[in-house]
Parts: structure tokens; C-alpha cells; sequence
């Protein structure tokens, strides 16, 4: 009897490259076939491209097979090291109705499933099981098992138009999923928000409505781009663009701080989503490295702006706490109970402690909450990090512009794109022909015409922000 190894599923936290992916619905049928979807294997970055599976059997390899490796579809890198016939994925029936799909390893040279070795092994997938070539940490196809899923936790509106995948992140508003669109297989993030328990004022229906369509609205390349939103009566659904790229705070987690071209590369970026929000009089009020998503693993590459909209469905400050998860990126005017009201100020404050903690990993308020509270309301931190020692006085400046007490001294997003430390025409240059790959009608701050900045302002729908009470409480980054 050949072994059969079971593999137990790992859990991943980022998402893969974003892009396209073509629809195999029209694989010529054989003898063995049951017409309809039992599998899929959905590629997670370019140029692989995923596969519908529908016959009993199928085989993959350079050769002679169903699905053959070339390359227009597969790393030219890895390609040598794929056999004529490297594996092949199988629909076992059994007996009592069950059935199993098991993935033979034919290859000279091996393959990975779950990150553990399958030469010469049968292997049982699981739903969400992860295969890798050559080496187990690049994941490359991720199976989807169309007769076993959790379908039925999901409204049918959702379900017929996305497959819903593995778990990317959770928290107590709920969690994140990868999906997948049928047709096209898009690869998009679902953000599943609960409706009770939580601190989102989820039950307002006009104001759902009125922040959806404030997110249907923005469409810019540093910004995630708003997909879809189903709603049913425990829970929310927010349909995504996906980022493959992870966020900007795992990031710097695994590396403690960046150096300081990636920093300028990154925040310059930021700047320039902000910008966009801010013409278009919209706050995002909860801007924070976990809110930062990168577009590939790429050490240059497009930051993506997320949450902008979800934050101002927390029902009050106190409430949203949890929702926000940290407080030491909120402005000292939101934390004062003796002001009236705040602007977009307050999210240049949160941009200076993102660039202040990209240098060095470390937040600039230090302390218990009460005492990181009353740095912020002062403005009172320093540069006495020995990591401070490697990083350009302009780039200090404009730290300190950001972090001010009186949000009407501090740096607008404008003001911000022109500090001297931006001052940098090949930074530039390498952003925009990156932004305008990805989005071609992306018009660069280096090619608008006079005075359109202005006039997008003077076009941009009034949108008037509510006072947010004090009371958020927690530090993500403290201690790290």
C-alpha cells in the first residue's frame, strides 16, 4: 500500500500579489467528468494562473498532460526543476459517500504542500492546503475544495459571486478572508464585520449607506479599492481589492524599522493617498500601520490605504477602542475633552507618528496609558534613540512639523508633499511610473495642470465630522 500523508493546515496572515486571473471554465471534457466545479487551484501570484478542476484526474508536469507548465504561466526560475510529469491531483470516492482529493508526487526533484516535503508520497488536501515548488516558504497554488466548505456560514447574495477562502487576519470586529470572484478569479479581501457585540454602529442603516457610498467613491492607487458590501442581519460584509503584500506594521515587526529610502518611498505615497482623501473632505482618523497594506513583497512597492471609511462606523470614541486598537497614532485634539471639534488635521498627526515609528519600531510615547495619554495632549517625545543617530535631520524636521500640538501649525498634506525632505525628483519618478502601472489613468502630481488640486478640492462633496468623545485606550506597538 503506498503511504498517504496528511498534512495539517497552516494559518497565513498575508495576502499574495494581486492580480487578474484567467477563467478556466471551458476545460475540454473527458470520459471521467462531472461537468461541474469539484476543485479549484488558485494561483497566488504571476504569472501562475489557477485552474478549474472538473475530471477525476488530472495531471501536471512539462510534458505530456492535462495542465502543462510553460513559460507563460510558470517561473522561468523554477521551470528546469519540474518534471515531464510532476503530480498529479485525484477525486477518490469511497464507499460510504466520502470522497478524498489526493495530490501524488511524481517529481524528480519534489514539491511542498503545507511547507512539508511530498516526493514520492500521496497527500490528502484539505481545503486551503498551500503547494510550493522547490522552495517551502514560496507558496505559489492554494487548493479549494468546492465539496467541502464552509458555504453555508455565508449568505447565498455573497456566495454566488465569490468563493470564499482561507483566514487572513481576526479581531474582535470579526475577521478577514480571502475570496476569490467566480468567473474571473480575482483574488479580493472580504472584511466580515459583526454587528453585535462589537463597537460598530452597524444597525444605522442610513449611515451604511451613506459610508458605502462614500467608499464606492474613492478610487486612487494608494488607496484599496471598494469592491462590494452585503449586509444581513448579524453581520456586514466588505468586499475588497486584496494587497499581497501584507501590512506596513508586520513589516516593520519582522525588521524593526526601515531604512530610510524605503521610509521616504512609502511615506511620500502616503502623502499623496492623504492628499486625496483630504480634497474630497474625507477623514480617515484611524491611519496606523495595520492600516497600511504593501502591494507585493517588494522592498519598493505600492502602500494601500485601508480602512478609511470603517472608523467612522464605531458608534463613539469609548466604543471604538477595540476597533482602533491603539491609541498612541490618535491626534491630542481627539484625546482633549475640551475641544469642541477636530478636522483632517488630525490625521497628519497620526502620519508624523507612522513616519516617527517606521525609523526606529518604537513608539516616540512611552509609558503607562495615563502617561502615553498626556505625552500626546503635550506633544512631548524625543530623538534619543540610537537609531535616530542614521536618520537625515530633514526627515527629523518633518516629524516635527507633523507632531504638533495646534493642529493649525501643523503640516497640511500639501504642505507636507513639499517638505525639502520629499524634495526628491528619482524618489518621484520611481513612484509614479509604479502607480501608473497599476492604475494607468492615475494622473502624478509631476504632470497636473495648474490649479487642479484646487479645483478638485472645490468640487469635492461637503462632509461634515463629528466630535469623537475620549476614551480610547491600548498600544500595539509599545514594548516592541
Amino acid at each position: 500500500m503506498e503511504e498517504i500523508n496528511v498534512s495539517s493546515q497552516e494559518s497565513t496572515q498575508q495576502l499574495r500579489d494581486t492580480q487578474d486571473l484567467q477563467d478556466f471554465g471551458n476545460e475540454p471534457e473527458q470520459e471521467q467528468n462531472f461537468g461541474t466545479v469539484w476543485g479549484r487551484l488558485f494561483a497566488i501570484q504571476e504569472p501562475f494562473i489557477s485552474y478549474n478542476l472538473t475530471k477525476k484526474i488530472y495531471t501536471f508536469g512539462r510534458g505530456d498532460v492535462d495542465h502543462q507548465f510553460n513559460s507563460s504561466n510558470f517561473d522561468r526560475l523554477l521551470l528546469p526543476y519540474i518534471s515531464n510529469v510532476h503530480f498529479k491531483i485525484m477525486l477518490e470516492e469511497k464507499q460510504d459517500g466520502e470522497s478524498l482529493v489526493i495530490l501524488e508526487d511524481l517529481s524528480l526533484n519534489g514539491m511542498f504542500v503545507n511547507g512539508k516535503p511530498t516526493k514520492g508520497l500521496k497527500t490528502v488536501l484539505q481545503n486551503n492546503f498551500e503547494i510550493s515548488f522547490a522552495n517551502p516558504t514560496k507558496k505559489l497554488y492554494v487548493f479549494y475544495d468546492c465539496l467541502k466548505n464552509d458555504a453555508e456560514d455565508y449568505p447565498k447574495e455573497l456566495t454566488q459571486t465569490y468563493t470564499i477562502s482561507k483566514r487572513l487576519g481576526e479581531g474582535s470586529f470579526g475577521e478577514v478572508r480571502l475570496a476569490y470572484r467566480q468567473g474571473t478569479l480575482e483574488r479580493c479581501a472580504i472584511k466580515i464585520l459583526k454587528k453585535k457585540g462589537t463597537c460598530m454602529a452597524l444597525n444605522n442603516l442610513k449611515q451604511i449607506t451613506n459610508e458605502i457610498h462614500l467608499l464606492k467613491s474613492v478610487d486612487h492607487p494608494c488607496i484599496i479599492k471598494f469592491l462590494d458590501a452585503i449586509e444581513t442581519p448579524e453581520k456586514m460584509f466588505i468586499v475588497m481589492e486584496a494587497a499581497g503584500g501584507g501590512e506596513l506594521f508586520d513589516r516593520l515587526v519582522s525588521r524593526g524599522c526601515l531604512p530610510e529610502p524605503a521610509v521616504k518611498f512609502f511615506f511620500y505615497q502616503l502623502l499623496l493617498a492623504v492628499q486625496y482623501l483630504h480634497q474630497r473632505k474625507i477623514t480617515h482618523r484611524d491611519i496606523k500601520p495595520e492600516n497600511i497594506l504593501l502591494a507585493t513583497t517588494d522592498e519598493f512597492t505600492t502602500i494601500k490605504l485601508t480602512d478609511f471609511g470603517l472608523s467612522k462606523l464605531a458608534a463613539d470614541a469609548s466604543q471604538m477602542t477595540t476597533f482602533c486598537g491603539t491609541f498612541i497614532y490618535i491626534a491630542p485634539e481627539l484625546l482633549d475633552t475640551a475641544t469642541a471639534t477636530y478636522t483632517s488635521q488630525v490625521d497628519m498627526w497620526s502620519l508624523g507618528v507612522v513616519l516617527y515609528v517606521s525609523f526606529v519600531g518604537a513608539s516616540p510615547f512611552h509609558g503607562n496609558d495615563l502617561e502615553v495619554r498626556q505625552s500626546i495632549l503635550q506633544a512631548k517625545y524625543s530623538f534619543g534613540h540610537k537609531l535616530w543617530k542614521a536618520v537625515s535631520e530633514p526627515a527629523r524636521d518633518l516629524i516635527m512639523r507633523l507632531l504638533v500640538r495646534d493642529p493649525k501649525l501643523r503640516l497640511d498634506a500639501a504642505a507636507a508633499l513639499k517638505h525639502h525632505w520629499l524634495e526628491d525628483d528619482k524618489m518621484k519618478q520611481q513612484v509614479e511610473r509604479l502607480l501608473q502601472t497599476n492604475m494607468p489613468s492615475f494622473t502624478p502630481p509631476s504632470r497636473k495642470r495648474p490649479l487642479q488640486e484646487e479645483e478638485e478640492t472645490l468640487l469635492a462633496p461637503m462632509d461634515k465630522t463629528p466630535r469623537l468623545p475620549n476614551g480610547l485606550a491600548g498600544d500595539l506597538l509599545q514594548g516592541r
